[in-house]
């Protein structure tokens, strides 16, 4: 089924146009919420890559299973542990027997797999390799077929308990990463797809009732692996669970209109049932390395949640969880992680812990006008059944200073304690007010000022979230900002030689 090219631009309109709302110009805003009004559940977007184990070679780096358990890590895709889980590490000699299963090293592989569920966690199986300068691993498999079988033994040793396996119940299958990138493939665009309807086929043909998925391309405006990848797997009736992509940008604004733009792509190909699965996303690759650890970054992640709420989307996996916290990583601005290698929570972790209170204490959102994400301004309103708390999320990402004030009205009580939260430079998700309430209608202004996260409750119980941890502080260096331009060329150059 090919897509017109006209269609697709269609498609883009469409979104623009279904999340248009009035503008946040305006240096105060009103937001009128009727608490006694609710459409569904909000979504967490828990997911995240690595982790909860350090990198292997960190000599100090930490288990930081207890960091994902505050934030409410639900789901962990295996990518970028470099070694572990990658096909050439559990089946390192090529031209051993597929069935045999001598032939297969889980040795870290089933270390890692067993830290993701002792932490509470499902696993999103990557299957393919690590970023990596090895160029023999770039290169296609030398038989795809021999290549889906070992994929098909590494899902029964996790899931049927082959070679001394395990009963883990892994349901997500992701086929390779970013072949769209001769960082990670050097092959054509066809030979991917045909890499993808072997090992599809042989998984799906082994077990019905997992998940099969692909391209996990980094572009979703590349027509190779998104109309061209489309049209081959549904005139081919290839299986095709999810579609993965990934993204890494200057607006929480394009993460949104990419998932509304493949979802509605998926739907036009009748693919209806086919998830809408990011499994890499944070902020600009090449923005400085302050503005992956600080509350810009904090804002970034709120606004994108909150816009990801009725963007069509499935999953959202974080890139990532902890790095090796190496200078030149740090100085290029590649240090992507939610946490310091030794554990301490980084500013944009906050908005996790933020977001989980949220989601565990008052799951059920309530109705709220749209808001124009491009404006840099989300929010969201959660309840709980029990009618005991509420939770209101604010985020201004990289917008002038406002006033912002919330109208409550069918507050479920009479009496009520208002507890704000705040996320910026100078707070890591502490409380700066405290107040009660009387009566079924209340109003709170807050100054939403540029690159903050506000957090509030409201609640006729004693008991309330606790307020976040202390956060790794920004070296001096990292905010020198003449270093910027020279640290860009470096990391676009360096990109270019790694990744094409």
């Amino acid at each position: 089924m090919k897509i017109h090219p006209a269609a697709i631009s269609l498609l883009i309109i469409l979104s623009i146009l279904s999340t248009s709302s009035l503008s946040f110009n305006r240096s105060a805003l009103y937001l009128n919420i009727d608490c006694s009004l609710t459409e569904g559940k909000i979504k967490y977007f828990s997911e995240i890559n690595s982790g909860p184990l350090p990198i292997h070679y960190i000599k100090d780096g930490v288990d930081i299973t207890e960091q994902y358990k505050q934030i409410g890590i639900n789901f962990v895709r295996t990518h970028d542990f470099y070694g572990p889980t990658d096909i050439s590490t559990i089946f390192p000699n090529w031209s051993a027997d597929v069935n045999n299963p001598a032939s297969y090293n889980f040795t870290s592989s089933d270390e890692v797999i067993e830290s993701i569920v002792n932490a509470g966690c499902h696993v999103f199986y990557r299957l393919g390799e690590s970023a990596s300068d090895n160029e023999k691993l770039r290169q296609p498999p030398e038989n795809f077929t021999k290549w889906a079988e070992i994929c098909k033994h590494i899902v029964m040793h996790y899931n049927d308990g082959w070679a001394n396996g395990y009963h883990y119940n892994i349901t997500y299958w992701e086929i390779w990463n970013e072949p769209d990138l001769s960082g990670f493939w050097n092959g054509t665009a066809e030979q991917y797809y045909e890499l993808y309807r072997i090992t599809a086929t042989t998984l799906k043909n082994y077990n019905a009732s997992i998940k099969v998925g692909g391209p996990c391309t980094s572009s979703v405006t590349n027509k190779n692996f998104t109309t061209g990848f489309l049209d081959y797997v549904t005139e081919n009736d290839i299986p095709l669970d999810f579609f993965s992509w990934h993204m890494y940008s200057s607006h929480p604004y394009e993460l949104q209109m990419a998932s509304l733009y493949i979802r509605n792509l998926l739907d036009v190909y009748g693919l209806k049932d086919c998830e809408n699965i990011n499994t890499e996303w944070n902020v600009n690759i090449l923005s400085p390395q302050r503005d992956k650890d600080n509350a810009k970054n904090a804002a970034f992640t709120a606004c994108t949640m909150m816009a990801w709420q009725r963007a069509g989307m499935d999953y959202a996996f974080r890139y990532r969880g902890t790095q090796d916290n190496n200078w030149l990583a740090r100085l290029l601005g590649f240090d992507l992680s939610l946490f310091a290698y030794d554990g301490t929570y980084k500013r944009p972790a906050l908005t996790y812990l933020a977001m989980n209170y949220m989601v565990k204490d008052t799951p059920l959102m309530i109705q709220t006008p749209p808001f124009n994400v491009s404006q840099g301004i989300a929010y969201l309103a959660g309840i709980d059944e029990k009618r005991s708390n509420i939770s209101i999320l604010v985020s201004n990402y990289d917008s002038p200073d406002k006033t912002f004030t919330i109208n409550l009205t069918n507050l479920p009580w009479e009496k009520s304690s208002i507890i704000h939260y705040l996320i910026d430079e100078k707070h890591h998700l502490q409380i700066v007010e405290e107040r009660n309430i009387n009566g079924i209608s209340s109003n709170i202004t807050i100054p939403l000022n540029k690159n903050s996260v506000h957090f509030i409750r409201i609640t006729s119980s004693p008991v309330i979230p606790a307020e976040g941890p202390e956060v790794a502080p920004i070296p001096l260096w990292m905010k020198l900002r003449f270093l910027d331009p020279v640290t860009k060329l470096l990391g676009i150059l360096l990109l270019m030689l790694v990744f094409g």
